[in-house]
């Protein structure tokens, strides 16, 4: 189950949210294994973020937490689509759109556990 949550320091309208929505739901089929149907997505429009002290221009902190991708497969094209998309939807310069990955390497649903095997992970 992968999970995106985006961080922006500008209000959202419905209508980019929408568009967001839609464009990260096709962007995750770059990670291999990964689709929408088990996408899940978070937005925090009007989020304080400072990029080297100044909060006056858009900017977008996007968290990407994937399950068992060891090799971080399709990320660097998820990178690009992402940072594609949030400059179309919301005019945010590339510069000022940052990704984290995380790696996830046990997760739980409805009481059942799923682990990739890792050790730690058990």
């Amino acid at each position: 189950m992968p999970f995106i949550i985006s961080r922006v320091n500008i209000r959202l309208s419905d209508e980019q949210e929408t568009a967001l929505k839609a464009g990260l739901g096709q962007a995750i089929s770059l990670v291999p294994g990964k689709s929408e149907a088990s996408l899940m997505l978070g937005f925090e429009d009007a989020y304080r973020l400072y990029l080297s002290g100044d909060n006056s221009q858009p900017m977008a902190y996007i968290t990407v937490a994937v399950f068992s991708n060891h090799g971080h497969h399709g990320y660097e094209q998820l990178s690009e689509a992402i940072s594609h998309l949030f400059h179309r939807v919301l005019d945010i310069d590339p510069l000022r759109i940052f990704i984290n990955y995380e790696d996830i390497p046990a997760w739980s649903v409805a009481g059942r556990t799923f682990s990739d095997g890792r050790a730690g992970a058990e």
